[in-house]
């Protein structure tokens, strides 16, 4: 790990352990540089506001999941995950600061739904409009019933009702494929 990836790292680990005692919106910068033995200008350099350390703590997290029942989709591991980590992701999808979690979260889950899409399409083509259509709502389905799941405080697990949801979303995908897909198949 570079100092660069190893100090956003040291940040992220100690804006987890402030965010164990305390709201993350009340968490200051100088508090949060304070503990992680750094100065604001560190912070500064590598991150615009707590926000995209939230993001950058999101993103990294993702970005170390495996995806072990091989469904290529958002849900499985980022569920399993944020349960694991749940009492600072239900702190950050409840923070109303501009460009909060639940904004990032669209963002990540509309590129992978477009990107699935377009592995579902294969060689066909889906005009513009009907995929921005159908990312969208699936982008839409994803995020909100994440965002209520943690905002009802991230109840336990259900694997089989997880599993569902995951081939139900992904059957949507090819449905939308088949109905608006155009070319081979």
């Amino acid at each position: 790990m570079s100092k660069h990836e190893s100090t956003k790292k040291l940040l992220a680990d100690t804006m987890k352990k402030l965010a164990a005692k305390k709201n993350l919106d009340k968490i200051s910068i100088s508090e949060l540089v304070e503990a992680a033995g750094l100065n604001r200008q560190t912070f500064y350099y590598h991150f615009q506001d707590k926000q995209e350390l939230i993001w950058w703590i999101f993103d990294y997290d993702f970005a170390h999941l495996k995806d072990k029942k091989n469904h290529n989709i958002l849900l499985d591991d980022l569920i399993e995950h944020m349960y694991l980590e749940k009492d600072f992701y239900i702190d950050a999808i409840a923070s109303d600061a501009q460009n909060n979690l639940r904004t990032h979260m669209y963002e990540v889950c509309n590129n992978r739904c477009a990107e699935r899409l377009k592995q579902i399409l294969g060689d066909r083509h889906m005009d513009e409009k009907y995929m921005d259509m159908v990312v969208g709502i699936y982008t839409n389905a994803v995020v909100g019933t994440l965002a209520q799941w943690m905002q009802k405080g991230m109840a336990a697990i259900n694997t089989d009702f997880l599993d569902d949801y995951a081939s139900f979303m992904i059957e949507l995908l090819e449905f939308a494929a088949d109905k608006f897909g155009k070319g081979q198949h």
